[in-house]
């Protein structure tokens, strides 16, 4: 049988991605921001001016990291402070800092957002809001396929 999926559309990653840049411009912020599908494969990516390059990397990696294992990497990060849990800095592909944020219709994992270039905690708190923008709807910014 096939399985119906909730898709992530570029429709939908230019409006998370503009969610962001809009609070971050409100913060004085200078960012990069990752999208990704639910695979962890890049849909889009924005780099403000004068955003530090090696965000680029940082912040498609913080978003690979919460698809690839089904929740956002501040989890990743509070174990690491809070237990000590120094194995975690380890995992492949991954990074246990703030900011790689699911990106969700109802329970549904449709991809995620990274963001970097400021503070954890600050980055964290954008993709939060730009992951909100897609919290419990279908349309018109997410498409159902069949898989």
């Amino acid at each position: 049988m096939l399985a119906t999926k909730t898709k992530l559309t570029i429709e939908a990653a230019k409006t998370v991605a503009a969610i962001c840049e809009t609070e971050a411009k409100k913060r004085g912020l200078r960012l990069v921001i990752a999208i990704v599908d639910d695979g962890g494969h890049l849909v889009l990516l924005h780099r403000d001016d004068d955003a530090q390059v090696g965000s680029v990397e940082i912040a498609t990696l913080k978003a690979r990291t919460a698809v690839l294992f089904r929740r956002h990497t501040r989890q990743f990060q509070d174990v690491v402070e809070g237990d000590g849990r120094l194995a975690l800095l380890c995992i492949p592909n991954g990074i246990p800092l703030d900011g790689g944020v699911l990106l969700k219709v109802g329970d549904e994992i449709i991809g995620a957002i990274g963001v970097s270039g400021a503070s954890d905690e600050a980055d964290g708190d954008i993709g939060r809001i730009g992951a909100a923008t897609l919290a419990g709807t279908t349309s018109p910014h997410a498409a159902v396929t069949r898989a």
